[in-house]
């Protein structure tokens, strides 16, 4: 009756035990990731004008990605590896990366250049 005893006492301690290991997603790897796609962005010569974080309206070069109809005022800096040079028409092969877990103070993507596809003199004066 006692090894009875001792065999249902170490059932339900395993039984418990398996419980608490799998509420607790021990084996759960579905953390979620970063998304990273290659897209065409299209930079035009012209610039806009932005307000940042000081309220204070500013000069900035306005894009497009490919299928989108209208621009995008971007800081000057807004893509990686990227160099602008304001009356110049840029198509751009960038990579996208779409942040799981943005960080707080940032933005939920970010663009960095793969390769300059063209460089033409803006027609616009």
């Amino acid at each position: 009756m006692t090894i009875q005893r001792t065999r249902n006492g170490i059932s339900i301690l395993f039984f418990a035990m398996l419980i608490m290991i799998t509420s607790c997603n021990l084996f759960d790897d579905d953390e979620p990731t970063d998304k990273i796609e290659t897209v065409t962005l299209y930079v035009s010569g012209e610039t806009g004008s932005m307000v940042g974080l000081t309220g204070v309206p500013h000069e900035c070069m306005l894009v497009k990605e490919k299928g989108q109809i209208t621009w995008n005022p971007w800081e000057f800096e807004g893509i990686n590896g990227f160099t602008y040079e304001k009356g110049f028409d840029y198509e751009l092969l960038v990579t996208k990366t779409i942040y799981a877990n943005p960080p707080a103070d940032g933005g939920s993507y970010s663009y960095s250049l793969i390769r300059e596809v063209s460089k033409i003199l803006s027609d616009t004066p």
